[in-house]
């Protein structure tokens, strides 16, 4: 897509939708950015602190179940912790199972590449898309989505009306370069700026 085209679907967007501007509307407050460098000096230290194979090990499995638990928490699936354990559920929660392995499963995927391989790719619509396939995998009718795709129907989540489904792929494009360029990920990030992305 040229960048006249570009710059021409964004300022219909913008129109269209008003809230989503991609534009920072925020200001760090000093007292925030003392709290943000000693959590950066904490980190620092707790990585430069020597610890044993098996206790590594242990402290990824518990952010990895943590972050597990956070995600599918939010579709109300509180199994995590006890499938992680290798327990196995009723036959009417057993897509919640399905849920959360594809939760882990895309996490671990997520530590490959980006901790074992140094690889930080950069958040791209398909980046979204391949991950979405990952978690929405062998969950059928639960899901409520095609794995891997951008919705094509409307959407109503509590009295909020999603954005047109025509419009997700570009707003999610306008998404991924914006976060490229106000967090300037990969190069040059500082601490600061990676944890309010995350946000």
């Amino acid at each position: 897509m040229s960048y006249n085209l570009s710059y021409f679907l964004s300022i219909i967007l913008s129109n269209k939708y008003p809230h989503l501007l991609f534009k920072r509307n925020w200001e760090i407050s000093q007292k925030s950015q003392f709290l943000l460098g000693q959590c950066q000096a904490y980190i620092q230290a707790i990585s430069n602190t020597p610890i044993l194979p098996d206790q590594y090990r242990e402290l990824l499995n518990v952010a990895l179940v943590k972050g597990a638990q956070a995600t599918t928490a939010i579709e109300g699936n509180t199994l995590t912790k006890k499938i992680n354990q290798g327990h196995h559920v009723a036959p009417s929660k057993e897509y919640q199972e399905i849920e959360v392995k594809n939760i882990l499963d895309a996490f671990n995927q997520l530590l490959g590449e980006v901790v074992i391989d140094d690889r930080s790719d950069l958040i791209t619509p398909e980046v979204v898309k391949r991950f979405h396939l990952m978690v929405g995998k062998n969950l059928g009718k639960h899901l409520d989505a095609i794995p891997g795709k951008f919705r094509q129907d409307p959407r109503i989540v509590g009295t909020y009306s999603c954005p047109d489904y025509d419009d997700v792929p570009e707003l999610v494009n306008q998404l991924c370069d914006w976060l490229l360029k106000e967090f300037h990920y990969p190069k040059g990030q500082d601490f600061h700026e990676t944890v309010i992305q995350a946000i």
